[in-house]
């Protein structure tokens, strides 16, 4: 079969054809797709053997173009091209196994092609286009790589301290499956080798898949650094939904190694680490996986006065501590029209105030200080974040007994009774939901609420289903109003068989607002602290790719509820 890069009489293999094969397979391996851009290579020739559209002098001109002169391997590589072709010339002209002006008319050929090869090189076109509102600055090339799992490239990434000891040998074993160069521990980490500085080089290829080997905050940690790769390509505060063309790239697949696991028991990798997980197929099962989506939600925190270090001790590092007086309204994170609103809901109980109300506290000025991050599952305020704020103080000051998970269990039941006897949150709290229309609506609160759930995916604090319907693509946040420790326990045993005893969702939306009066425990994809008087805003971000394991199916009830944005 005639190759199209190649016009003229069939003749065997030349030194310049071999160039030219060369610089095709360097392409393929480098997955800059070769075959899409042949077809524009190519140089049409009439019946006669004549390019069409370029003359001789024409031809010339191109094949003794010089390429750029600060590009010294550009040059050398082209000069010893020339070499070869005045080389195959010579060749052609000895053996006399063809006419001197269809080996002359040939090499011209090869030299366009060439030089056509060289001039996108150089250029770095990646021979694919990027999205109109790319920035001009993100890095146009992929690392060239070879693909370690069938037709898809797995890059690992893993805390060697982590999974109760396991964590080296588990690394060490991704390393004979996948290549060294393609299992990144996170524990060795530092300036310049960053997840963000691995996962930009691979961004571009859609063939990479990431293994997130870790619990929800290792998956956090990752899709952090994700959004740092996408704000430097796409220019758009990382907001990879938006992009037709990236919204698929880097689909994350994990490997359960922390407590709760909520976000791998939710896409069927498993509750807890099991030792198969460390054979080859566990690079199978991410390799055959279905890509889906993952909302992200935007935590943003308004305090009424400002936090001391003890209290800042306890923030979880997803939410970043900035400065509002002089944030910038076009700045990736915040926007000048949501500071004023939440400032203004600060000032509302102030002018307002409700007399004998024993709950509110004594506000100053609102604090300049807000804190802002991203999370994936969920966020609560009440008594499940009271359980778990004591859990994490204990962790924290006596590490020795949090040696199994068994063990971590049983702290966590003896920490119990703090949530029974949490307070009502009715006259603590207030909190507004966007309607339909995009406008902020005040949720009755029930009188006997001690817990405000807002639940992106449904296995919530190690697995229980309890809200009835949702998924997590669809942009919307549920709202769950939580009576007692007692209730919610009995829901999460007896739920998934009998659906009627599941919570009901007082709101679907894209916004919630909280307007806290008194300090009150929080947590974040468990993550707890102590929040004093503040607002806080839980808003849609962005969604990311996702991997769903294939082999297991969940058969958890959950009904998309995307009809009524708010229920009452």
């Amino acid at each position: 079969v005639r190759d199209p890069f190649l016009c003229g009489s069939n003749t065997s293999i030349t030194m310049a054809e071999e160039v030219t094969l060369n610089r095709r397979e360097s392409l393929e391996r480098r997955g800059r797709g070769y075959y899409s851009f042949r077809s524009r290579a190519a140089i049409p020739c009439d019946d006669e053997n004549n390019i069409i559209g370029i003359d001789c002098e024409r031809l010339s001109g191109l094949t003794s173009e010089s390429v750029d002169e600060n590009d010294d391997t550009s040059a050398n590589a082209d000069d010893g091209f020339r070499r070869g072709l005045s080389s195959k010339v010579s060749e052609g002209i000895t053996r006399g196994t063809t006419t001197v002006f269809q080996v002359i008319r040939r090499a011209l050929h090869e030299g366009v092609v060439a030089n056509m090869l060289l001039q996108n090189e150089k250029e770095g076109s990646a021979l694919a286009s990027l999205d109109d509102n790319n920035d001009s600055s993100a890095i146009r090339d992929s690392t060239p790589h070879h693909r370690n799992a069938g037709k898809y490239t797995v890059i690992a990434f893993i805390n060697s301290r982590s999974g109760g000891g396991k964590g080296m040998e588990i690394f060490k074993t991704l390393q004979s499956l996948l290549g060294n160069e393609f299992v990144i521990d996170l524990n060795s980490c530092g300036p310049g080798q960053m997840p963000e500085n691995t996962l930009l080089k691979y961004a571009r290829d859609p063939a990479v898949r990431i293994l997130a080997c870790g619990g929800d905050g290792t998956c956090g940690w990752i899709y952090s650094s994700l959004d740092k790769v996408w704000s430097n390509i796409l220019g758009m505060k990382g907001r990879v939904h938006l992009s037709d063309q990236f919204k698929d790239h880097l689909p994350m697949a994990i490997m359960p190694l922390g407590t709760g696991n909520d976000l791998s028991r939710q896409y069927n990798w498993g509750p807890k680490f099991r030792k198969y997980m460390i054979h080859k197929s566990i690079i199978s099962a991410v390799a055959d996986a279905d890509v889906m989506g993952l909302d992200r939600w935007r935590c943003l925190i308004l305090p009424m006065s400002s936090l001391g270090e003890d209290e800042k001790k306890y923030i979880p590092q997803i939410l970043c501590e900035k400065d509002s007086s002089n944030h910038d309204p076009n700045s990736e994170r915040t926007s000048l029209a949501t500071m004023t609103e939440l400032e203004g809901m600060l000032h509302d109980e102030e002018n307002n105030p409700k007399k004998g109300n024993k709950f509110v506290t004594e506000s100053n000025q609102p604090s300049t200080a807000y804190f802002d991050g991203l999370f994936c599952n969920y966020f609560s305020l009440g008594f499940d974040a009271t359980v778990l704020f004591e859990f994490h103080k204990e962790r924290v000051n006596n590490p020795k007994k949090f040696t199994s998970p068994w063990r971590n269990k049983l702290v966590y039941v003896e920490k119990s009774p703090t949530g029974i006897r949490a307070p009502k949150l009715r006259k603590r709290v207030q909190i507004f939901v966007n309607n339909k229309e995009g406008d902020l609506v005040k949720l009755k609160i029930p009188k006997d609420t001690r817990s405000i759930l807002l639940l992106n995916i449904q296995s919530y604090a190690g697995g229980n289903h309890i809200a009835p319907k949702g998924t997590p693509d669809d942009g919307l946040i549920e709202v769950i109003f939580v009576s007692n420790l007692i209730r919610l326990v009995s829901t999460a045993v007896v739920g998934p068989v009998m659906p009627y005893v599941l919570f009901k969702v007082r709101a679907q939306t894209n916004r919630v607002c909280i307007r806290t009066k008194c300090p009150l425990h929080c947590q974040v994809d468990g993550e707890p602290w102590l929040q004093g008087e503040a607002v806080i805003q839980v808003k849609f971000h962005t969604r990311n790719a996702i991997l769903k394991k294939s082999s297991a199916v969940m058969n958890c009830g959950c009904l998309s509820g995307t009809d009524n944005v708010v229920v009452s």
